[in-house]
C-alpha cells in the first residue's frame, strides 16, 4: 500500500501528439530514495506530464512547515528538469521546454491545504520517442541532484528555462547563444564577452554531455584564416551573419537542446561567490 502523503507536481510544455517531438517511457517511471529528510519515493508519470513525491512514513510536518517542504520538493524536481536538458542527447530532436506546477498536497493528518501562488514553480521542457529504461533514466537524474547547487544558482536556471520557451527557434537559438557567452565571460572573469571565449570554453566541457565537438573555419567577418570554431558558434554565425540576402539557415531541436546543455554545464562552473548578488 502507498503512503498516504504525497505531492503531485504538473510537468507542463511536453507535446504528447504522437509525432517526432514527443518523448515517453513505456510505463510509468519511479525511483526509490534511501536517504532524504523528505522523499520515500519519486513516479514520473509515462508521458512525463505528473511527478509524485511519496513522503517517508515517519515525517511528521505541521501546517506551518508545508511551505518549505514544497519549495524543497519544487527545487528537487528542478534539478530533475536540469538533468533532463543535460542528458538531451538520448533524446536531442525533442522539443525541450519544462513548466512546473503544484497540483495537488495530501497530508493525512491534516484536514485542508490550500495551494498559494507562491508554491507554483516556473520552469519549461517539450519532448517521439519511446523509452523502455524509464526507471533507469529517472535514477540517472535523482542521481545528479544538488539542491543546494541548484537553489544558489536558481536565477540562472530560470533564465534558461525563460529562454527555452521562445517561440522562434532561430530567436530562442541566438538569445541562447547571447547568454552562453555571458557566463563564459564570467567563469573566465574577462572585462568583455568574445566568440573565441565560448568556443574555448564549449570545446573544453563539450564532452561533460556527451557532444562531440565539430570544428569549421571561422565565417565570422573579420575572422583570422587560421581561426576555427566550434558547431554552435558556427550555426550562430551563419544566422548572424548570412552570406546571402533571404538566405534560410536551418536550426533544428537538436542543436537548441545541445546548446542548452552546454548551458547547463556553464552556469554549474560559475562559483557561488560570483553569483551573490
Amino acid at each position: 500500500m502507498e503512503n498516504n502523503n504525497y505531492v503531485i507536481f504538473d510537468i507542463l510544455g511536453v507535446k504528447h501528439n504522437g509525432l517526432a517531438n514527443s518523448f515517453m517511457f513505456e510505463k510509468d517511471a519511479q525511483c526509490i530514495i534511501s536517504d532524504d529528510a523528505y522523499i520515500y519515493k519519486i513516479v514520473l508519470s509515462a508521458d512525463i506530464s505528473r511527478a509524485t513525491f511519496y513522503l517517508q512514513d515517519s515525517l511528521e510536518i505541521t501546517k506551518d512547515q508545508v511551505p518549505e517542504m514544497i519549495n524543497y520538493l519544487s527545487l528537487y524536481l528542478g534539478n530533475i528538469m536540469i538533468s533532463l536538458l543535460k542528458n538531451c542527447l538520448h533524446y536531442s530532436s525533442a522539443l525541450l521546454k519544462p513548466m512546473l506546477r503544484l497540483s495537488v498536497v495530501h497530508l493525512s493528518e491534516m484536514d485542508h491545504i490550500t495551494l498559494n501562488d507562491h508554491f507554483q514553480m516556473r520552469d519549461s521542457v517539450s519532448i517521439c520517442s519511446t523509452f523502455s529504461n524509464g526507471n533507469e533514466m529517472l535514477e540517472k537524474w535523482v542521481q545528479e541532484v544538488e539542491i543546494s547547487h541548484y537553489a544558489s544558482k536558481n536565477d540562472k536556471y530560470d533564465i534558461l528555462f525563460l529562454l527555452l520557451q521562445g517561440e522562434s527557434i532561430v530567436q530562442k537559438y541566438m538569445a541562447m547563444y547571447a547568454y552562453l557567452m555571458s557566463l563564459v565571460k564570467e567563469i573566465y572573469s574577462n572585462p568583455n564577452e568574445s566568440q573565441k571565449q565560448v568556443v574555448k570554453y564549449v570545446c573544453e566541457n563539450c564532452s561533460r554531455v556527451g557532444i562531440q565537438i565539430v570544428k569549421s573555419p571561422c565565417n565570422r567577418p573579420g575572422a583570422k584564416a587560421d581561426e576555427e570554431e566550434d558547431q554552435f558558434t558556427a550555426l550562430r554565425n551563419k544566422i548572424g551573419h548570412p552570406t546571402q540576402v533571404n538566405s534560410y539557415v536551418n536550426v533544428d531541436e537538436s542543436a537548441v537542446n545541445q546548446l542548452a546543455s552546454i548551458i547547463c554545464c556553464a552556469i554549474e562552473d560559475i562559483s557561488f561567490t560570483n553569483n551573490i548578488v
